[in-house]
């Protein structure tokens, strides 16, 4: 009997907590929709952004009997964004590749930086996104398998509109049965061109 009230309780905490992503996804739902939202852009440090992202799934992963791969700790690629925007969208993602990775799998986390552009890529070994679903997954209440176990559709929506509102992008790279690779793309810092490693 007392198993069963344990039951009970992780099903209202499970519960409690996918209401309380949905209400945090409407409110940034709204935020990003509105025609006078914008960031301010600061110098960040993507690689480092992109460690602390894998950081905050690496219990999860562990659970799911997936390894993160993330970028080594003298990598430094400098960029222009919003510190907590861009972490949200790389938590986003790495959660997404951890969801839909085989146990067993490797979520792998890079960074890169072109003359323009700062660029981190979560790439897994997923069953991927057929081509047709591509343009799709980034608009509202999408998802790629509506059976299957995940979010509310709104995560890559709303992670898309944040890259764009740092003059960034969101785009994927994917075949069926190939694993899927998420590209962000950022402004690259022209103060600091050359990357410190």
């Amino acid at each position: 009997m007392q198993g069963d009230y344990a039951d009970y309780a992780a099903d209202i905490a499970s519960a409690g907590r996918h209401l309380l992503e949905l209400v945090d996804d409407l409110v940034d739902l709204q935020a990003v929709e509105r025609p006078d939202f914008s960031l301010v852009p600061e110098p960040i440090d993507l690689a480092d952004v992109a460690r602390r992202a894998a950081g905050l799934l690496s219990v999860r992963a562990a659970n799911a009997g997936v390894t993160i791969t993330r970028p080594a700790l003298d990598v430094r690629v400098p960029a222009l964004g919003d510190f907590r925007r861009v972490l949200q969208v790389l938590v986003n993602l790495v959660g997404n590749a951890v969801r839909y990775s085989p146990r067993g799998a490797q979520v792998i986390v890079t960074v890169t930086r072109t003359q323009t552009h700062a660029v981190v890529v979560v790439a897994d070994k997923g069953k991927g996104v057929a081509p047709e679903d591509q343009v799709r997954i980034f608009e509202k209440f999408e998802r790629v398998d509506p059976s299957e176990a995940g979010g509310n559709g709104l995560g890559l929506y709303i992670a898309r509109r944040l890259a764009r509102a740092m003059q960034g992008d969101l785009t994927v790279e994917s075949a069926p049965g190939e694993g899927a690779r998420f590209v962000l793309t950022l402004p690259a810092d022209p103060a600091r061109h050359q990357d410190q490693r």
